[in-house]
């Protein structure tokens, strides 16, 4: 029989063909919750109707005698195992004893059944096709064995559930599959010699497959158990041994993820419902759905760290830059999407600062089921250093309702009583450490999408002879498909403007339309710092050019703060310097010989303690940037965090020289908590500094406040002038100087809450929040600040009035001409 003959008879074989076109059906059926939205509490109904169909398949296949033994029967018989697998996986959207599959197990199972269905048509294809399907076959075998061990203990359920229309017979379709695997192989596959060694190839990879990978999986289990009970620094916990020791692979970040985004193995729980795994759950502490992955179902079977799950999320925030994952959440946001972000910006290139607002629209695709389905949207953004966070905004009913500046505590409470208790309408930005802060809003309902702009005060980055606007960029529900428009206002005539992509120039005023794009920067050159004022309740800020006082600098002993991103080179050039050199190893100083500095080179990143430096008067401190480490609100429990706080009583500042790179967010922090006086640059600056004996001074006071990276400082004077700059000069002076003072402790100092309230800013002791009602506001005892600058705004100078009030504004002049243009008709 001809290739064209043989497709002939198949075409006239109709089961053959309702077989495959019910299985494209069922396959519509699986993936019609992500397609059309549908609630879980209506994937039982569509394995119902997937069910029926099945239950007639069965019907006519057993009426037409395709059943029978043969040719016919074996075609049929496969695409039948293929839909009761298919009907497998639908019950399961129910019943939930499978997590949702990981990506190459559902291709292999997909693979398995097309397999199964090509052995039907298998005269057609050459000596080689073949060969591969017995490849393929051998695979099968072991998936499908896979399988049935899981859904072993449930066989005894699964006999009783049968009672009822065979719905628990599913737990043996696995079993089915299985068996037809084994009689395709015994038929076509065990007496051909070169077939048998495929087969057998195929169960051979699949063993040396799992072999491998559970011999990394218990060498990153290993090393990790290793980290977190035998930590070298017996201040810190456990787990910041794990993150700062621990190679980062692959391998090591699925173990930490094993129970927070895995399923794994529970044979000593073992039982006839739950199978030898835990059950799954709808969300987890990362917020995205359980897989099932059986590579790492079964090399847990070995074991799993005994690193506990709160802890494991904090290693991988401080390894993987998940931190945003890794947030506390009241409801889920897994479903959530940005698709709108319009971005506005004034600059002002003489004051080295701008003002930015993001207005941000967030959609949920989960289905529109009223306020039980509603999602919480959590945004980090990332600010330029010295940025501060001046106003936000939520649409509240269609209308932008304006944020109120609390204490942190305050906000905190409201948020969590109004979200967690009420399920109402509030958004909250509170400051997180390292340049970022975290917005928070609620609810964001199924098929609807929120609104919410954030304004954000920052110094523009200083490089050479130019000033650099830096995007701020967020992190948060995916921005993959959003749309952005763009809106850069210089407010003075920029000089030899650099802009990214396709920006549109309208005078002073730069615009681009297109997808949205964390990543760009405008530069233009440096005008210098002109005549500016502003003043506010009794009190005036101008900006001044930074030029950087050297102060004395008698240095006895330089401590180095090694990681990985140190070179040997470096480490030989600071020890030319003849300056003693230790560093902290064994739980205390340590001489830094060459043994040690190789040691410690291998650190991911390094938590100096600078609180156990006794002799600061004439100490230094070396460091290099690296942007991971975790922050110290991680650390909060340990006792180098408490130490580390109880030693910002003491008078003097570290000398602090950075080799390069950006300062890890533990060093940022305690920048910006001015715990040093900072310089950087490479070995040679240092030993002209050295050679000197000076070092740049602490030039900061209750007058005055350094943003270096913008080259600039802001002063303030006990008078009051008239104003010709924006208030941004005071909100980022108080900001500054709050930094200045409050310390790692944020103690909620009466006065540095005072300063933040009257500047609105947010800060680690306040937040801006948006409340639904001015009854919300009351209950809470949450009350604006008369002499506050109130929100930030573009083009603004403090508050602007809202549209009712330009409204009553325009009808008072209005009446006032009128009266003045009839008194003159009167005359």
């Amino acid at each position: 029989m001809t290739n064209k003959q043989y497709f002939q008879m198949m075409f006239r074989n109709a089961p053959l063909w309702v077989g495959l076109i019910g299985i494209l059906v069922s396959l519509g059926f699986y993936f019609v919750p992500e397609l059309f939205h549908v609630e879980q509490t209506d994937f039982f109904g569509l394995f119902l109707t997937n069910y029926v169909f099945l239950q007639l398949y069965f019907v006519f296949l057993w009426a037409s005698g395709n059943f029978k033994r043969g040719r016919k029967g074996r075609n049929t018989f496969a695409i039948y195992t293929t839909l009761c697998l298919i009907s497998c996986f639908l019950l399961n959207k129910s019943v939930g004893i499978f997590s949702a599959s990981a990506g190459w197990w559902a291709f292999m199972l997909a693979l398995c059944c097309i397999n199964h269905i090509a052995y039907g048509f298998k005269e057609v294809f050459p000596p080689v096709v073949r060969m591969i399907m017995a490849f393929i076959l051998g695979i099968a075998s072991c998936c499908f064995l896979y399988l049935v061990f899981c859904l072993l203990p449930g066989y005894l359920v699964g006999a009783i559930g049968g009672l009822f229309f065979g719905i628990g017979l599913h737990v043996f379709i696995p079993l089915l599959c299985l068996i037809y695997n084994i009689n395709l192989a015994s038929k076509y596959v065990w007496f051909r010699k070169k077939q048998l060694y495929a087969y057998l190839g195929g169960i051979g990879f699949v063993v040396v497959v799992i072999a491998f990978y559970i011999g990394l999986w218990c060498n990153a289990v290993s090393s990790i158990n290793r980290a977190y009970l035998m930590p070298d620094n017996e201040e810190l916990p456990g787990w910041e041994n794990v993150a700062r020791k621990t190679t980062a692979n692959a391998m090591v970040e699925r173990v930490l993820k094993a129970k927070l985004v895995y399923q794994v193995s529970d044979i000593a729980d073992m039982d006839l419902i739950d199978g030898i795994f835990d059950r799954p759950r709808q969300s987890t502490f990362l917020d995205a759905r359980q897989l099932h992955d059986p590579l790492i179902m079964i090399a847990s079977m070995t074991g799993i760290s005994y690193v506990p799950e709160t802890e494991a999320a904090k290693i991988l925030s401080a390894m993987f830059d998940s931190r945003q994952e890794t947030q506390e959440r009241l409801w889920s946001g897994d479903q959530l999407s940005t698709i709108q972000v319009h971005t506005n910006a004034d600059i002002w290139p003489s004051l080295h600062m701008a003002y930015t607002e993001k207005t941000l629209n967030v959609y949920s695709d989960a289905p529109n089921a009223g306020s039980w389905n509603s999602e919480e949207a959590i945004y980090r953004f990332h600010l330029p250093e010295g940025g501060v966070v001046t106003s936000l905004s939520l649409w509240i009913n269609g209308r932008e309702e304006k944020g109120v500046l609390t204490t942190k505590e305050k906000a905190t409470e409201a948020y969590k009583t109004v979200v967690g208790r009420e399920a109402r309408d509030p958004g909250v930005v509170h400051w997180q450490e390292g340049n970022t802060v975290t917005v928070r809003v609620f609810p964001v309902s199924g098929q609807e999408s929120r609104q919410f702009k954030i304004g954000i005060t920052a110094p523009l980055l200083q490089e050479g002879t130019r000033l650099v606007y830096q995007n701020i960029w967020f992190q948060g529900p995916d921005a993959a498909n959003a749309r952005e428009d763009v809106h850069i206002n210089f407010q003075e005539n920029p000089v030899e403007v650099e802009l990214p992509g396709l920006f549109t120039r309208t005078q002073n005023t730069f615009s681009s339309v297109g997808p949205y794009d964390a990543d760009w920067q405008i530069s233009c050159l440096d005008p210098g710092v002109h005549s500016n004022l502003f003043s506010a309740n009794g009190q005036s800020y101008f900006v001044m050019p930074y030029k950087p006082e050297m102060g004395g600098a008698f240095v006895k002993t330089i401590y180095l703060d090694i990681n990985q991103s140190w070179t040997l080179a470096e480490f030989k050039a600071i020890k030319n310097l003849r300056i003693p050199m230790k560093v902290y190893a064994e739980n205390g100083w340590q001489p830094a010989t060459d043994e040690l500095f190789e040691n410690l080179q291998k650190d991911r990143y390094s938590l100096f303690p600078v609180y156990k430096v006794a002799d600061r008067e004439t100490a230094l401190v070396i460091t290099k940037g690296n942007v991971m480490s975790p922050n110290l609100d991680d650390l909060s429990e340990s006792t180098f965090y408490k130490e580390l706080q109880h030693s910002f009583g003491t008078p003097g500042k570290l000398l602090l020289f950075n080799l390069g790179g950006e300062l890890s967010p533990y060093m940022r922090t305690l920048k910006e908590y001015r715990l040093f006086r900072y310089a950087e640059g490479d070995v040679n600056e240092l030993g002209k500094f050295m050679s000197l004996k000076q070092f740049p001074a602490d030039i900061e006071n209750d007058h005055r406040v350094v943003i270096e990276p913008a080259g600039i400082t802001i002063n303030k004077e006990e008078n009051e002038g008239r104003s010709n700059a924006p208030d941004h000069l005071m909100r980022l002076f108080a900001y500054n100087h709050i930094m200045q003072k409050m310390g790692p402790q944020k103690v909620s100092d009466t006065s540095l809450i005072a300063a933040a309230k009257e500047s609105y800013i947010v800060t680690p002791a306040s937040s801006l929040i948006v409340l639904e009602t001015q009854k919300d506001y009351d209950r809470f005892n949450i009350h604006d600040d008369i002499n506050s600058l109130k929100n930030a705004a573009i083009h603004g100078k403090g508050a602007v009035p809202e549209p009712h009030v330009w409204a009553l504004i325009l009808i008072g002049l209005v009446c006032m001409l009128w009266f003045k243009k009839k008194r003159a008709a009167a005359i």
